[in-house]
C-alpha cells in the first residue's frame, strides 16, 4: 500500500506546471563574417578571458572581440605571432587565454591582463603536451617519466603516440583524460603519472563519449550510460528521458555511431550538443544527465567550436566556414494573433483571467498556443478594460458601458455612455468609476450612474485620458491638457496649474504610496511635496514618451515609451526628486530580447499588469510583451576600460599608465574598449581631458581617440562610463608631451646665461665709454659754468644799475613835471599847459615800464617768492584808473570800475597791479573814443576779472601766441607787456583768454584759481 501511495503521488506530480520560459530556443542571431568584421571566416577556437574579452582564432591570426568592435593580432602588429593558423585552448585552472600554432607542438603563447600577446615560457618549456579537438590543452609528461620507469615499460607506450593525433580523446581539465583504444578505454592521470583502464566498459562498442564538468560519460550502442570520475565509475548516475530519447532518435536517422549525427563541443564550463538544427545543454541535476534546448533551427552549419555565457544568455558560435553567430537567447515573451485579421496586433489595455490575457481582440494564452480571438461581429472599445473584485470584467461596446462574466458567457448592457471608455477603476468601497472623453460618471451597481462631471468647459476643453484614485474620496483626472483633481464628498472639481502643458498617459501609485505621472512628450514626473518633479531623460531622450510604470521586488521601474523598454532603480529616482540630483542608469531593453516592435502602447486603462505569478505584460503595437522581471539576466557594463593600443603619427607605441610623447608627435590616436555584448545605448564611454577642459564628451562607437597638437605639459586623460547608479568605471592615463629641445628648462637657463654675459659685456663696455664721456662732459660743464656765472654776475649788475640809475632821475623827472605843470597852470597859456602834460604823461610811461620791467627781472631770479596778501579788487582798479586817467582824457576814453566792492583776492599785489596797469595801458593806446570796462566775478574755485575795449580788434596770430604762452616780443614786433603778463599768471596760477569776436573791441579775461 505504501508502495502504491508512493508511485500515485509521483504520477500526480508529473502533471503540476512548472514555471518555465516559453518559447524555448528562441533567440536573436547576428553573423560576423569576413565580409563585416573578421579578417578569415574559419574560426578553430574561441574562449572569453578573465576581462571578459572573447578571443578567436582562425587561419589568419588571432582576433579579440568586445561585443562591439574587433582587433586583430597577426604576424605584422603583434612580434609574438610567427604564423597564421592558430588553435585556442584554454588553461581552466589559471583561466588564462593560451593560444597554440597549429604547426608548433611545444610553442605556447599567452594573453596577459594588458591584452597583449607573450610567449609561455614556462608552459613551452613542457616536452609533451597537445591540443586536443576540442581545444583543450593536455599534458602528459608526467604520465611519460613514470610508464619509462615501470618494469612494464613500453606497455602503453603505442597507447601514448597515438595521443597527438588520435581525436578520441576526451579530457576533463589539462591533467585528466580519457581514452578510448581499441575494445579498451584508459583514464589518464597527469598528476599521478597513471593510465588505468576501465574494466566496466571494455568491449562495449562506442555510440557516444563525451565529459560534462569533471565527469566523463560513455554511452554504448545499447544505449547504456556509463560515468566515471577520476577513473571510478558512478553507477548512481542515469540519463534522462528526453537525452535518452534523443539518442535513440539519432540512432535511427544514422545507424553509424551517434557521432556522426551528433556533435558535442564544451567551452570551459559546458557541454553542448548540436543535433541537426538544434543546439542543447547537456548538463548534470541530481546525478540525472539532461538536455536543455538552446537554440532550435538554427541555420548555422559546421559549427567548430560554442562557447554558451548563462549570464548574457547567450551562444557563440565558431563555423568553419561562416565565421561567428551570436545567439542571444529570448527572455521575453511575446503574445500575439497569427490569424491574417490581425496583421497589426496592436494591442491596448488588458486583463488576466485563468485562461491567458484577454484584450479587446480576444484572448491570448501564456503558453503561446491556443489563442481565442473574438468573433468578427463583436468590437469592444481597447482604451478601458477592469476586472472587479467579485470576478466580472467591466469594458464599453458600440456606447454601452458592458459588465461580463470572466469567460465573456453572460454579457449585460449597464448603461448607455458618450462614446467609449477612457479609464475605469473600482474603489475601495467596490463602487466603480469611469470615465468618457468629456464626462466622470460613478456606477453603484444599481444600475443607475451618477455623472460627476459632464462640463467640457469646467475641463477648459481637454479630453480625459485617464484616471485614478489617490486617496479617500479624492480623484485624479488625467486630460490631454493636464491633471485635475475631483473630490467625491464635496463635488469639487479644480485643476492642477502645474501640469496644465502635459498630456497625461497614466498616473502611477507606487508600493511606497507615491504617486508617478507619465505624459505624451513631456517625460515623467514624481509627485513630491506638493509639487511636480520632472525626472532627467535618458541620453536618446526616448523618455520623453513615457506609457507605463511598473515596479517589481528587487526595487526596480520597468518603464514603457515609443522607443523600447527601460529599468531604472526607484532610490535613483527618489534621491533625484528629494534634490540629490546624480546621474540616474537607465538599462535599455530593446527588442533583440525576445519582442518584435520597440514601440509600446499607452494612453489606456491598465497601461500594463502584473499577472498572479508576478510576470508583467505591456501592450506594444505588435502584441503583447511578458516577462519575468525577477528571473532576467541583466548583464551590467562592470568590465574594466582598456586602452591598449596607442599610434603616435601611425607609429605603435607601448602604454602602461603614463605615457611619454614628443612635441612633434602631430596625431595621437588611443584605441579603447570595454568588454560588454549588450546593447551600444547601455555602454556610454566618455572621455576628458581637465587641462583642456573640465567637460566630458562621447567616446566613438569604434572606440578611436584621436587628438592632434597637443602642446608641451602635463596632461591627465580620463575615460569613464556609468555601470549602476552613481557608480564609474574609470581609467587614466598621464600623458606627458615633451617640448621641443629650444623650449626645454635647461636650454632657457643656457640662453639666460648667454643673455646676462652678452648683457654685462655691453654693459662694461658702454659703462666705460659714457664714464669717459661724463669726465669730459663735467670738465666742459665746470669751464662753461665759470664762464657763464661771470657773465650771469655782469649781466645782473648791469641790469641791476641800469634799473636803478634809471628809476631815480625818471621819478625825479616826473615829480618836476608835475611841480612844474601845478605852478604853471595859473601863470601860462593852455597851450603850454598841454605840453607839460605830455611831458608828465611820458615820465609815467617811462616810470612804469620801468617797474615792470623790474618786476619781470626779479622773477627771473632763484629764490622768488610770491608774497600773498589780502586785496580789495576794486581799489587797486580805481588807483591804476586814476593813474591813466590823464591818458584816457587825451584818448577820449572813458573808465568803468564793475568790480564788486566786497571782492577780495589773496594774492600778490605788486604782481596783480603790474599785470593789469599792463593790460588797461594797451586797451587805453589802442581804444579811440570809447569805453573801457573791467568787471569781475568770484567763484568757489576762481575769480575772473575781464578787460573790456572798444579799439582795434587784436591780430589771430598774436592772441594765439599769447593764449597758448608761445609769445616774443622780438618776434611779434610788440613791446615787453604781453611777455611780463605771462610771466605773471604763471606766478599767481592763472590763466588768460581773449576773446576778440564782438567786431570791434576785446575783451580779456583773467582767471585766477585759489591756491587751497
Amino acid at each position: 500500500m505504501l508502495r502504491l501511495l508512493s508511485l500515485t503521488f509521483i504520477y500526480l506530480l508529473a502533471f503540476t506546471p512548472a514555471n518555465a520560459q516559453t518559447g524555448a530556443g528562441r533567440y536573436n542571431i547576428v553573423n560576423y563574417n569576413s565580409d563585416n568584421a573578421l579578417p578569415q571566416n574559419s574560426i578553430n577556437g574561441m574562449a572569453f578571458d578573465r576581462n571578459g574579452f572573447l578571443w578567436m582564432a582562425t587561419k589568419m591570426g588571432i582576433v579579440r572581440f568586445d561585443g562591439r568592435n574587433f582587433r586583430e593580432y597577426n604576424q605584422d602588429n603583434c612580434p609574438a605571432l610567427h604564423g597564421n593558423e592558430y588553435s585556442l585552448p584554454q588553461v581552466a585552472a589559471s583561466g588564462r587565454i593560451l593560444i597554440k600554432p597549429v604547426n608548433d607542438h611545444h610553442l605556447i603563447l599567452a594573453v596577459n591582463d594588458l591584452c597583449q600577446i607573450e610567449t609561455d615560457s614556462l608552459l613551452s618549456s613542457i616536452p609533451y603536451q597537445f591540443t586536443t579537438s576540442n581545444n583543450h590543452l593536455f599534458y602528459c609528461n608526467n604520465i611519460r617519466k613514470t610508464q619509462a620507469s615501470e618494469k612494464s615499460a613500453g606497455k602503453y607506450a603505442a597507447l601514448l603516440d597515438k595521443l597527438g593525433y588520435s581525436k578520441g580523446l576526451v579530457t576533463i581539465n589539462e591533467k585528466q583524460a580519457y581514452f578510448k583504444d581499441g575494445d579498451q578505454c584508459y583514464f589518464l592521470n597527469e598528476n599521478t603519472g597513471s593510465i588505468s583502464s576501465l574494466p566496466d566498459i571494455a568491449g562495449h562498442s562506442l555510440k557516444l563519449q563525451f565529459a560534462v564538468g569533471d565527469t566523463f560519460i560513455y554511452i554504448d550502442s545499447l544505449y547504456r550510460l556509463y560515468a566515471y570520475k577520476e577513473g571510478i565509475l558512478q553507477k548512481n548516475i542515469t540519463a534522462g528521458a528526453g537525452l535518452h530519447r534523443l539518442l535513440r532518435e539519432a540512432a535511427a536517422v544514422d545507424p553509424d555511431p551517434v557521432q556522426a549525427s551528433l556533435k558535442i563541443r564544451r567551452d570551459d564550463s559546458h557541454t553542448l550538443m548540436v543535433c541537426h538544427d538544434t543546439i542543447r545543454l547537456i548538463r548534470m541535476a541530481d546525478n540525472v544527465l539532461e538536455d536543455v534546448i538552446l537554440a532550435a533551427g538554427a541555420p548555422i552549419k559546421d559549427i567548430k567550436c560554442m562557447v554558451y555565457d548563462e549570464k548574457m544568455q547567450a551562444l557563440f558560435i565558431g563555423t568553419i566556414t561562416s565565421g561567428l553567430y551570436v545567439l542571444k537567447m529570448h527572455q521575453f515573451q511575446r503574445l500575439y494573433f497569427e490569424s491574417p485579421r490581425f496583421m497589426a496586433n496592436s494591442q491596448f489595455a488588458q486583463i488576466e483571467v485563468p485562461d491567458g490575457i484577454l484584450t479587446s481582440t480576444g484572448l491570448l494564452s501564456r503558453t503561446g498556443k491556443g489563442h481565442r480571438p473574438f468573433a468578427a461581429a463583436s468590437n469592444p472599445d481597447k482604451q478601458a478594460w477592469l476586472k472587479a473584485s467579485d470576478g466580472f470584467i467591466w469594458y464599453s461596446e458600440n456606447g454601452f458601458l458592458k459588465r461580463a462574466d470572466t469567460g465573456l458567457h453572460t454579457v449585460i448592457s449597464m448603461s448607455h455612455i458618450e462614446g467609449s471608455l477612457t479609464g475605469i477603476i473600482e474603489r475601495k468601497n467596490k463602487e466603480v468609476l469611469y470615465s468618457t472623453l468629456h464626462q466622470l460618471c460613478l456606477e453603484r451597481g444599481n444600475g443607475r450612474d451618477t455623472v460627476l462631471c459632464n462640463n467640457p468647459s469646467l475641463l477648459q476643453g481637454a479630453e480625459i485620458q485617464t484616471i485614478c484614485e489617490i486617496g479617500k474620496d479624492i480623484i485624479w483626472i488625467g486630460t490631454s491638457k493636464g491633471l485635475f483633481t475631483y473630490n467625491l464628498s464635496l463635488h469639487l472639481l479644480q485643476s492642477l496649474p502645474s501640469t496644465a502643458n502635459s498630456s497625461v498617459a497614466f498616473v502611477f501609485i507606487a508600493g511606497d504610496s507615491s504617486i508617478w505621472m507619465g505624459t505624451y512628450g513631456q517625460g515623467y514626473y514624481k509627485y513630491y511635496d506638493g509639487r511636480f518633479v520632472r525626472m532627467p531623460m535618458d541620453g536618446q531622450k526616448s523618455l520623453s514618451i513615457v506609457h507605463c510604470i511598473k515596479e517589481d521586488r528587487k526595487g526596480f521601474f520597468w518603464i514603457t515609451t515609443n522607443r523600447g523598454l527601460f529599468r531604472v532603480t526607484k532610490h535613483e529616482l527618489d534621491n533625484y526628486a528629494a534634490g540629490n540630483p546624480g546621474q540616474l542608469y537607465y538599462y535599455y531593453i530593446d527588442k533583440t530580447w525576445g519582442f518584435s516592435t520597440n514601440e509600446f502602447n499607452g494612453r489606456c486603462t491598465p497601461c500594463g499588469i502584473v499577472t498572479g505569478d508576478r510576470h508583467f505584460f505591456f501592450p506594444s503595437l505588435d502584441g503583447l510583451v511578458g516577462f519575468d522581471p525577477d528571473s532576467l539576466h541583466i548583464v551590467l557594463p562592470d568590465k574594466p576600460i582598456f586602452i591598449d593600443r596607442v599610434m603616435a603619427d601611425d607609429k605603435k607605441t607601448p602604454l602602461r599608465d603614463k605615457l611619454v610623447e614628443r612635441q612633434d608627435s602631430n596625431r595621437l590616436s588611443f584605441d579603447i574598449c570595454s568588454p560588454f555584448f549588450g546593447s551600444k545605448n547601455n555602454l556610454q564611454l566618455e572621455y576628458s581631458i581637465k587641462e583642456i577642459s573640465g567637460q566630458w564628451y562621447p567616446l566613438s562607437e569604434n572606440g578611436r581617440l584621436i587628438l592632434t597638437r597637443l602642446g608641451k605639459g602635463e596632461y591627465t586623460l580620463a575615460v569613464r562610463k556609468l555601470d549602476r547608479y552613481a557608480h564609474y568605471t574609470c581609467r587614466t592615463v598621464q600623458l606627458t608631451i615633451l617640448p621641443y629641445w629650444y623650449e626645454t628648462f635647461w636650454f632657457r637657463c643656457l640662453l639666460a646665461g648667454l643673455g646676462v654675459g652678452v648683457c654685462w659685456f655691453f654693459f662694461r663696455v658702454r659703462y666705460n665709454l659714457q664714464v669717459k664721456k661724463a669726465e669730459l662732459l663735467e670738465r666742459k660743464v665746470e669751464e662753461r659754468t665759470v664762464e657763464l656765472s661771470e657773465s650771469n654776475r655782469v649781466k645782473e649788475l648791469m641790469v641791476s644799475v641800469i634799473l636803478h640809475d634809471l628809476r631815480s632821475p625818471l621819478r625825479f623827472l616826473q615829480m618836476l613835471s608835475n611841480l612844474m605843470y601845478d605852478d604853471h597852470k595859473t601863470k601860462v597859456n593852455d597851450k603850454l599847459s598841454n605840453l607839460l602834460l605830455q611831458f608828465r604823461d611820458a615820465t609815467n610811461d617811462i616810470y612804469d615800464f620801468t617797474q615792470g620791467f623790474f618786476v619781470f627781472i626779479n622773477m627771473q631770479k632763484k629764490g622768488f617768492v610770491v608774497r600773498r596778501k589780502s586785496v580789495v579788487l576794486k581799489e587797486m582798479i580805481e588807483d591804476i584808473f586814476t593813474l591813466y586817467g590823464v591818458g584816457a582824457r587825451l584818448q577820449e576814453n572813458i573808465f568803468v570800475n564793475l568790480v564788486p566792492e566786497d571782492l577780495t583776492l589773496d594774492t600778490d599785489a605788486g604782481l596783480l597791479s603790474v599785470m593789469i596797469r599792463n593790460l588797461v595801458d594797451n586797451a587805453n593806446k589802442y581804444t579811440k573814443g570809447g569805453e573801457i570796462k573791467i568787471e569781475a566775478s568770484q567763484h568757489t574755485l576762481a575769480t575772473h576779472i575781464t578787460i573790456t575795449d572798444a579799439g582795434q580788434n587784436m591780430d589771430e596770430a598774436l592772441v594765439k601766441s599769447i593764449v597758448e604762452k608761445t609769445y616774443n616780443p622780438a618776434d611779434s614786433g610788440h613791446g615787453w607787456g604781453y611777455k611780463i603778463v605771462i610771466e605773471i599768471l604763471d606766478r599767481l596760477n592763472g590763466t588768460l583768454a581773449i576773446d576778440t569776436s564782438a567786431g570791434k573791441g576785446n575783451k580779456i579775461t583773467i582767471v585766477l584759481n585759489r591756491e587751497d
